[in-house]
């Protein structure tokens, strides 16, 4: 039996398109809206599902305000905190490697 490699499970919860950037993003509790503003050209519907996998990953939470204007708003946990540190050694990575692309 072939035993998977610590990267690998990385790669299955970080691996999907917009997931690492909408971890960058949610540093700052944002709404849906405002998320999908910050990406750009995402689906709704794939926003809706990597929230949703991010979620049950315990990497992100899910905020429900029951005031005047019902809204909901995603942040990292703990868990997803700590995944921060990573965009410090990728930007240093990029500026070695592709510094065309790190302007």
């Amino acid at each position: 039996m072939k035993t998977e490699c610590t990267i690998s499970k990385a790669s299955n919860i970080l691996g999907s398109k917009w997931t690492l950037e909408m971890i960058y993003f949610l540093q700052q509790p944002l709404r849906f809206c405002e998320l999908q503003d910050e990406l750009g050209r995402i689906n709704p519907a794939t926003l809706s599902q990597r929230l949703k996998s991010l979620e049950a990953e315990q990497i992100i939470s899910r905020h429900v305000f029951d005031d005047s204007q019902r809204h909901v708003e995603y942040e990292l946990t703990p868990k997803g905190k700590d995944l921060v540190s990573l965009y410090e050694h990728l930007t240093a990575w990029i500026s070695r490697w592709y510094p065309e692309e790190a302007k």
